[in-house]
């Protein structure tokens, strides 16, 4: 009750402070959270969100769906069915259906930008499956889905495999040379939300996906971290099992030189790790055991960022920004060039691994 008191404080608080009457947030419906999904007829079916505080301290979500051609178009329609006038001066996330991902995203995304009321620091989020069946969900973890869904794309930039991402990030990845966007990929489940890794767009349009663990490697590798848990396998002699990496600092270099006119790239990552599980075989007393855990990591690490290298250059997308890398460094870079080249570039990774034993658990 407290929390969501403070909630609609904090509104009144920013409504006064802007020069409106206070008595203005009694006339507002203030969108929390909005869903695109694809219709068969071409058309955008979207929804629209907002709490509604009861005096007893409850909270009640309230779900507004319409479809249209345009975004603007559904914003207007569904207030054809509020009695107050709806505003997302309070829009914390926007979702869209993979489907609706696929065929781009940039009108929408621009729209919002261009929203006076809407800060550049939203989160954008792809859903796998219809985002109307998720904003209907009543969650256990939070009783507000848009809070649940912002703090849990939150938390996972802070603490785990999820580099940082938001409305602002997309767009700069989008128009920035020799970059491509990416967001959160989510998924509802047993009266939850998962993060399921990362979507990755071919300019406006989701084509393809990273998993939690290829999301470690890529969040180091787009600027280093200080986050993130790895599960790897270490094998000594016909003994397996599995440990976990906890992430304590890592950083990327990348070095670029050119060859007969075309770039290539040696990316340095160093990793700064910690031991939070092993197998019950392992002693690691025994620095050969520690080394053991940090060639299986370094390993597992240089391979998985080779593939998702390969995959990125078969796709045709840049999202780890290796173009912009050459354009920092190159004077007069020819971007449509440095597009034909992408493909068949020689792109390495190397890994320093270091590995502290603090932290272990049996």
């Amino acid at each position: 009750m407290i929390r969501y008191l403070l909630i609609a404080a904090g509104v009144l608080i920013f409504l006064i402070n802007i020069g409106m009457p206070s008595e203005i947030i009694d006339e507002l419906q203030l969108i929390h959270a909005i869903g695109y999904d694809s219709e068969e007829d071409g058309k955008i079916r979207g929804t629209a969100t907002f709490p509604l505080f009861n005096p007893d301290g409850t909270v009640k979500i309230e779900k507004f769906t319409s479809t249209s051609y345009t975004s603007r178009y559904f914003m207007s329609k569904i207030n054809t069915q509020s009695p107050k006038p709806l505003t997302t001066g309070q829009l914390r996330i926007v979702l869209f259906e993979n489907t609706f991902a696929q065929k781009g995203v940039l009108e929408i995304v621009n729209t919002l930008y261009r929203d006076p009321n809407v800060g550049n620091t939203i989160h954008l989020a792809v859903v796998e499956g219809k985002t109307s069946e998720l904003l209907r969900e009543n969650f256990v973890a939070h009783p507000m889905p848009s809070i649940y869904m912002t703090e849990l794309i939150d938390q996972n930039i802070e603490t785990e495999n999820l580099p940082k991402t938001n409305l602002h990030v997309f767009l700069y990845n989008y128009y920035g040379k020799g970059m491509d966007p990416y967001l959160p990929l989510l998924k509802k489940g047993n009266g939850k939300v998962k993060l399921m890794g990362l979507a990755l767009f071919k300019e406006d349009k989701y084509i393809a996906k990273l998993n939690h663990s290829e999301s470690f490697v890529f969040k180091m590798l787009v600027g280093g971290s200080k986050s993130g848990r790895y599960e790897v396998k270490v094998t000594n002699g016909k003994q397996d099992g599995y440990g976990v990496i906890r992430n304590i600092h890592s950083k990327t270099k990348y070095h670029v030189t050119t060859e007969n006119g075309k770039p290539k790239f040696n990316i340095q990552a160093s990793i700064l790790g910690e031991i939070h599980e092993y197998p019950h075989w392992l002693n690691l007393e025994q620095k050969s055991n520690i080394n053991l855990i940090e060639r299986a990591f370094k390993k597992d690490i240089e391979k998985q960022a080779k593939d998702m290298i390969a995959k990125f250059q078969k796709l045709r997308i840049d999202p780890l920004g290796l173009g912009d890398q050459v354009r920092r460094r190159e004077r007069g870079w020819a971007f449509e060039e440095y597009k034909k080249q992408y493909q068949n570039m020689e792109i390495k990774v190397s890994a320093k691994i270091e590995i502290v034993q603090t932290g272990i658990i049996e």
